[in-house]
């Protein structure tokens, strides 16, 4: 198992629209490929964490490259960048579990 945690330095985004977004839009295709979606919240300084688990290492990358390349990432990337789901530094951190 793997988990895959994004820290997103979007203190500020308009974070209501970016988690309409993010719930409607984003979450819904990686799912689609197999992707378990842990959390998603923001933290005390307004930077958002995303958290998401896979099988494994491959299993991310393969669910990541699916996702990008869904026709419906592409269709709504731009509502995407206008609400704050794009354009913000972030560090990942892949974690491996015990």
């Amino acid at each position: 198992m793997v988990i895959r945690m994004r820290i997103y330095h979007s203190e500020n985004a308009n974070h209501e629209k970016a988690d309409e977004v993010f719930y409607k839009y984003v979450k819904p295709v990686h799912e689609k490929y197999g992707a378990l979606f842990l959390d998603r919240y923001r933290d005390k300084a307004g930077k958002v964490v995303v958290m998401w688990q896979y099988e494994s290492e491959e299993d991310m990358l393969r669910i990541q490259e699916a996702a990008a390349n869904d026709e419906n990432t592409k269709k709504y990337k731009d509502k995407r960048v206008r609400n704050g789901l794009h354009g913000f530094k972030f560090v990942e951190y892949i974690l491996h579990p015990a």
